[in-house]
C-alpha cells in the first residue's frame, strides 16, 4: 500500500502538477520562479483580442482538413488493399508503417526543401514544363501546410483502421449484391455505416491532435505568418522580451479546455466497449474486381508513395551532398557531413538525443508496465487515479506541457536546477510519450491470463515474483518493441526539447531548427540523414531483439505470438475494433474482457 502511493504521489507529480502550474501561471505577473503579483489581466488580454478567435479558426479549420482528408485516404487504401485485387496493394502496408516510424519533422523539414519556391527540386522539375519563374508550388501556404501533415495522419490511421477492414463480414456485402445494390451503392450504403463508429472515433481524436499539431505548422508556416494555437504559444515565450508567460498561459489554458471537452466526449462515445462486426468464422472475403479501375488505384499509391517517401527522402540525401542547396550540380561532396561532425553542438546533441531515446524510454516502457498492471491486477482505488493521470497529456500539445513544466520546475527552489538540462528534457519526454507506452502495455499485460499467475501463488510464489516471472517474461518481447516505438516519439519530438533545452541539453530537433533558421539547409539535411540512419539501425536491432526475446520466452512453453513494431503500434491509441464470433451479423457494442477473464 506505501509503494502504491508512492507511486501515486509520483505519477501526480510528474503528469498532473505541470497541467495545474499552466492554470496558476496564467494569473502570475511574473516569470516562473520570480516573486510577482496575481492577476487575471493576462485573461482579459487574450480573450479580448481578435487574434485569440482567429487563431481559434485557424487552429479548428486546420484540425478539420487535416483529419478528413486523411481519414478519406485511409479508407480508400484500406478498403482498397482488403476488399480488391488492385495491383501491388500488398506494398500499401509496408509503406504504411515506414512512414509512421518517420517522425512528424521528416515531413516538415523535407518538404520545406522540396517545395521551395525557388530552389525546391520538386519546382526546379515542373518549371521545365511550365514557364514561370518561382514556384508553382508555394509549400509554405496554408495548403501546403495541410498537405504535408495528411501524409503522416493518412498512415497512422490506415493502421487503425486496417484491422477493422480485413474482418467486415462478407455476408453483408454480398446480400446486399443479391438483392441487385451496385457494389458502389453497397459500400456507402451498407459497409461504410457498419464503419461509422470507427471513423467517429478516429475523427475526434484526429481533431484533438490536429490541434496538438506544431511540428509542421512551425516550419512551414512561420515563414508565412500563419499561425495556430501551439505556434502562437511558442511565439509569446521566444519572441517576446521579456517573455510573455502569462499571455501564453492564459492562451494555453483555453486550448486545454477545448482539449478537455473533445477527449471527454470522445472517451463518451467510446466508453470501454468495442463496435463488434458479428459474423460466421471461416469465411473468404472475395475480391471486388474494379477491372480497368484497379490500375487507376494502383496510380494512386504511387503517387502517394512518391509524394510521402520517395520525393522527400531523395531530397533529404540531394540536398545533404549538394555543393550549394538547390543548385542541381553534377559534383556532389561529403563537406556536409563533416562539417556536422566537427561541430560540438551537433555531436553533443546526438549524444544527448541517443541518451534520452535509450534511458528515457526504458523508464517511460518502465513506469507504463507498473501502471498497466496495477490498473488491471489490482483492486485498489488508486488504479483509477493512475491511468486517468498518465493520459492526462495525451489531451495536451506538448507546447502546453513543456509550459507547465516550467512552471511547476522553475517554481520550486530544490527543482530549479533541473532547468535546462538533458535531465529535464528527457522527464518532459518521458511525460509526453507515456500515455502511448501505457496503451502498448495494456495490450501486452491483457494477453496474459490471470490463472497463470493464480497458478504461481498456488506453489508459493509472492505476488512480486508471481508478476516478474509469469507476467513481465511472456510480454517482454512486446515491450521491446514498445520500447523501439517510444524511442522513436522521443527522438523526433521537437515541442517539448525546443521549450525545455538549454545550450548543453539539446537535441536533434532543436538543432535541425536552428539550422533551417540560419540558412544552412545542406546541413540540416546531412543532420537528419544521420538521424534516419540511427533510426534504420535501431528498428533493425529492435527486430533482432524481437527475436531473441520470442525465443527465450517460447522456450518449454508455447506462449502468445510477440507482436511486431507494427502490430504494436496499431494499439497504440484505443480505438473500436472489429471481432467475428458464431453468430448473425449485426453490430453490437460489447464489454472487453478485464484481466482476460
Amino acid at each position: 500500500m506505501v509503494a502504491l502511493l508512492l507511486l501515486s504521489v509520483a505519477v501526480a507529480v510528474l503528469f498532473v502538477y505541470p497541467t495545474v502550474m499552466v492554470v496558476v501561471g496564467a494569473f502570475r505577473t511574473s516569470s516562473p520562479g520570480f516573486p510577482g503579483e496575481w492577476s487575471g489581466q493576462a485573461f482579459v488580454d487574450a480573450y479580448t483580442s481578435g487574434e485569440t478567435y482567429e487563431l481559434l479558426w485557424n487552429s479548428a479549420a486546420y484540425a478539420l482538413a487535416t483529419t478528413t482528408l486523411s481519414l478519406t485516404l485511409a479508407v480508400f487504401f484500406a478498403w482498397m488493399v482488403t476488399q480488391t485485387n488492385t495491383p501491388g496493394r500488398r506494398l500499401v502496408t509496408p509503406l504504411m508503417v515506414a512512414l509512421i516510424t518517420l517522425p512528424f519533422l521528416f515531413f516538415g523539414i523535407s518538404w520545406a526543401m522540396l517545395g521551395n519556391e525557388r530552389v525546391g527540386l520538386l519546382n526546379q522539375l515542373l518549371r521545365t514544363f511550365i514557364p514561370v519563374e518561382e514556384g508553382p508550388i508555394n509549400i509554405r501556404s496554408w495548403g501546403g501546410i495541410i498537405s504535408v501533415s495528411t501524409l503522416k495522419i493518412t498512415a497512422i490511421n490506415y493502421m487503425l483502421m486496417l484491422g477493422i477492414f480485413r474482418t467486415l463480414d462478407p455476408a453483408l456485402r454480398e446480400a446486399s449484391l443479391i438483392a441487385g445494390v451496385s457494389r458502389r451503392r453497397t459500400f456507402f450504403r451498407i459497409e461504410l455505416p457498419v464503419l461509422a463508429p470507427v471513423l467517429l472515433a478516429l475523427g475526434l481524436m484526429g481533431f484533438v491532435r490536429g490541434l496538438e499539431s506544431f511540428d509542421v505548422p512551425l516550419l512551414l508556416g512561420g515563414p508565412a505568418g500563419i499561425q495556430v494555437f501551439s505556434t502562437q504559444i511558442y511565439d509569446y515565450l521566444t519572441t517576446s522580451f521579456p517573455p510573455s508567460y502569462a499571455q501564453a498561459s492564459a492562451l494555453a489554458v483555453l486550448v486545454m479546455v477545448i482539449m478537455l471537452v473533445l477527449v471527454l466526449l470522445m472517451w463518451r462515445f467510446i466508453g470501454k466497449r468495442e463496435f463488434t462486426t458479428v459474423g460466421g468464422k471461416g469465411q473468404r472475403i472475395e475480391l471486388v474486381d474494379l477491372g480497368r479501375w484497379k490500375y487507376a488505384c494502383t496510380a494512386a499509391v504511387v503517387v502517394y508513395a512518391l509524394v510521402a517517401l520517395a520525393f522527400p527522402l531523395v531530397q533529404l540525401v540531394l540536398g545533404s551532398l549538394q555543393p550549394e542547396f538547390g543548385v542541381l550540380s553534377a559534383s556532389l561532396t561529403l563537406e556536409h557531413y563533416r562539417a556536422i561532425f566537427d561541430s560540438p553542438l551537433v555531436v553533443q546533441a546526438l549524444q544527448n538525443t541517443a541518451f534520452i531515446v535509450v534511458v528515457g524510454g526504458f523508464l517511460a516502457v518502465l513506469l507504463a508496465v507498473v501502471v498497466a498492471y496495477i490498473v488491471q491486477r489490482s483492486q485498489s482505488k488508486f488504479r483509477w487515479f493512475l491511468e486517468g493521470a498518465t493520459w492526462l497529456p495525451w489531451g495536451l500539445p506538448g507546447i502546453v506541457l513543456a509550459l507547465g513544466m516550467l512552471w511547476a520546475y522553475l517554481s520550486v527552489p530544490f527543482l530549479r536546477g533541473l532547468f535546462a538540462t538533458t535531465w529535464i528534457v528527457m522527464l518532459g519526454l518521458i511525460v509526453v510519450s507515456t500515455p502511448i507506452a501505457v496503451r502498448l502495455a495494456n495490450a501486452a499485460i491483457a494477453q496474459v491470463h490471470r490463472q497463470l499467475e493464480e497458478a504461481a501463488r498456488i506453489h508459493g510464489a509472492s505476488q512480486t515474483r508471481a508478476a516478474v516471472g509469469i507476467v513481465l517474461r511472456l510480454i517482454l518481447p512486446s515491450l521491446l518493441a514498445g520500447w523501439l516505438i517510444v524511442g522513436v516519439i522521443m527522438a523526433g519530438d521537437l515541442a517539448i526539447p525546443v521549450m525545455l533545452s538549454g545550450p548543453q541539453s539539446q537535441t536533434v530537433p532543436v538543432v535541425l531548427l536552428q539550422l533551417l533558421d540560419s540558412g544552412q539547409s545542406s546541413q540540416a539535411a546531412a543532420v537528419f540523414c544521420v538521424m534516419l540512419g540511427a533510426m534504420a539501425l535501431v528498428l533493425a536491432l529492435g527486430s533482432v531483439l524481437r527475436i531473441v526475446g520470442t525465443r527465450l520466452v517460447t522456450r518449454g512453453a508455447p506462449t502468445p505470438a510477440a507482436a511486431t513494431p507494427a502490430e504494436t503500434a496499431q494499439a497504440a491509441i484505443p480505438v473500436p475494433v472489429a471481432a467475428e464470433p458464431d453468430l448473425p451479423p449485426v453490430l453490437v457494442p460489447t464489454r472487453p474482457a478485464s484481466g482476460g477473464e
